[in-house]
């Protein structure tokens, strides 16, 4: 039986420890919406929408990352929080200017198997 409670009491241990550093609604939805301050975008969510970043603020996110997110004035300080996703800049090369090589072997078609270039039929008119 001590055997048993002693188990009990060290997964309630760890379960708590674990929550303690998960963020509340409130902190994730003050951080949220200085992100979108920031980002420009607050104006484009819904309340539904924003709630469901609060719960995806509570389960992915740090109380030291929200709470650095409710502090920044600046995106380079937001995107140093380590807080969702913060759009940065694109890597050099990257964009819709970007040089496109293929890359040979690749695809989902077997070398030589296309088909000969003219009528699919086969048929001369």
């Amino acid at each position: 039986m001590t055997r048993i409670a002693s188990l009990v009491l060290a997964m309630v241990t760890v379960l708590g420890l674990t929550a303690c550093e998960k963020p509340n609604p409130e902190d994730c939805r003050k951080a949220l919406l200085n992100m979108q301050h920031l980002l420009g975008t607050e104006n484009f969510n819904t309340k539904a929408d924003l709630e469901g970043e609060v719960r995806r603020c509570r389960g992915g996110s740090k109380r030291t990352a929200v709470a650095c997110a409710i502090k920044a004035q600046t995106l380079d300080e937001l995107r140093a929080c380590d807080f969702e996703k913060v759009p940065g800049k694109p890597p050099v090369g990257a964009g819709s200017n970007a040089e496109m090589k293929p890359t040979p072997g690749t695809g989902s078609a077997a070398p030589g198997s296309a088909a000969p270039s003219g009528s699919a039929t086969g048929s001369a008119h």
